[in-house]
C-alpha cells in the first residue's frame, strides 16, 4: 500500500522529501513506525517539528519479518482505497501545473533556469482500527506494558491527500528497473550532485472520531523509539497532534536547526556523509507544505529559492 503511494517520478525519498514524511507519518500506526498518533486526529499541518530518535529500536523491529508481515497483513484487511492516485503527469508551466493540482504554484525567482515540472494526483483512503490485533502486534514486539485504549477499536480513519507539484533542477535520477545502465551505475553524489527538488502541496487531511485521544496514542508511539514514560510524556505535551508534522530523524546520524524562511520559522535537516551528503529545507505557509532537498551540503541555495518565491 505505501509503496503505491510513492510515484516513479518522485524520484528517491531524498528528491521528495516532504511528501514521503507526510505519507509515512499519516501510515504510520504500526508498531515498527515511531509516530502512531500523528494521524489519530483531526489532522491538519500548521507547523512542522523534528525529533532525533534512536534507530536501534526500531531497526529490531523492523528486522522481525514475521512481525512486520502481520502488520502489512492487518493494514491490507483494514483499508479501502476511495479515490486512487493517477500516473504522474508533467506540466508545462506553473499555471498548468496548479490547475493540475488544484493549487498556487510557486517557483523561485532565484533560479535562472525552468525546472521540470511534475504533478503527482491526490489520493484518499479509510480504515477501520482493529484494536485488539493492533494491541497483540505490539505486545508481540516486546511492549506488553503499552495498552492501546479500548475506545480504538472500530475507529474509522479517513485520509485525504492533495495533490503535489515537484520541480526539479538539474539532473535528478530516474527510476531503474533491474540492473542499472553503466551511465547510471556510480554513487549519487557524483551522478546528481546538481539535481535540486522543490515539493509543494496543500496540507493533508485526517479525519477520525472527536474522543480520540491523541496525546495518549502519541506517548505510546514515541515510547516505541526508546523513550522512558515520563520522556515520552513530556515531549508529547510540547506537541500539538493536530496540527504539527513531526519528523523522525536519527539522532546520530543527521542534525538540524530552525531557519527564517518565506516569511515563516522552517526546519532546515542535514545529513552529513562521506560519499554523498544531503539535506532537505521544510516549512508550511498558509496552508501548503514546502520542501527542498538535494544532495550536498550547500543549503544556501535551498534558502535562497524559499526566500525568492513569488
Amino acid at each position: 500500500m505505501f509503496q503505491s503511494l510513492k510515484s516513479k517520478r518522485l524520484r528517491p525519498a531524498w528528491a521528495g522529501l516532504t511528501i514521503v514524511v507526510v505519507v509515512a507519518v499519516l501510515l504510520s500506526f504500526a508498531p515498527v513506525r515511531a509516530l502512531a498518533g500523528n494521524f489519530l486526529g483531526i489532522f491538519r499541518v500548521q507547523q512542522v517539528t523534528v525529533l532525533p530518535i534512536d534507530t536501534t529500536h526500531l531497526k529490531d523491529l523492523t528486522g522481525n519479518s514475521p512481525l512486520t508481515d502481520q502488520i502489512s497483513r492487518l493494514f491490507s484487511a483494514s483499508v479501502t482505497v476511495t479515490q486512487k492516485p493517477k500516473d504522474p503527469q508533467p506540466a508545462a508551466n506553473a499555471a498548468e501545473a496548479g490547475k493540475l493540482a488544484q493549487l498556487t504554484v510557486r517557483l523561485p525567482a532565484s533560479e535562472a533556469t525552468a525546472p521540470k515540472l511534475i504533478v503527482q494526483s491526490g489520493m484518499a483512503f479509510q480504515f477501520v482500527v482493529d484494536r485488539d490485533q493492533a494491541q497483540a502486534l505490539i505486545n508481540e514486539a516486546g511492549y506488553q506494558n503499552l495498552q492501546l485504549p479500548a475506545s480504538l477499536n472500530g475507529a474509522t480513519v479517513k485520509v485525504n491527500i492533495p495533490p503535489a507539484v515537484t520541480a526539479e533542477y538539474g539532473t535528478c535520477p530516474t527510476p531503474v528497473v533491474g540492473t542499472p545502465e553503466p551511465s547510471q551505475r556510480g554513487s549519487r553524489g557524483r551522478l546528481y550532485a546538481d539535481c535540486v527538488a522543490f515539493v509543494q502541496m496543500t496540507s493533508p487531511t485526517v479525519t477520525t472520531p472527536p474522543d480520540m485521544d491523541l496525546e495518549q496514542l502519541a506517548e505510546i508511539g514515541l515510547q516505541m523509539t526508546g523513550m522512558t514514560a515520563q520522556q515520552a510524556h513530556d515531549y508529547s505535551q510540547t506537541v500539538n497532534w493536530a496540527t504539527t508534522l513531526v519528523i523522525p530523524i536519527p539522532s546520530n546520524a543527521a542534525t538540524y536547526q530552525q531557519v527564517t524562511v518565506d516569511g515563516v520559522t522552517g526546519t532546515l535537516i542535514q545529513r552529513p556523509a562521506d560519499d554523498a551528503p544531503e539535506y532537505a529545507l521544510v516549512w508550511v505557509k498558509d496552508g501548503v507544505i514546502y520542501g527542498i532537498a538535494a544532495l550536498g551540503s550547500d543549503s544556501a541555495r535551498a534558502l535562497a529559492m524559499a526566500n525568492s518565491l513569488k
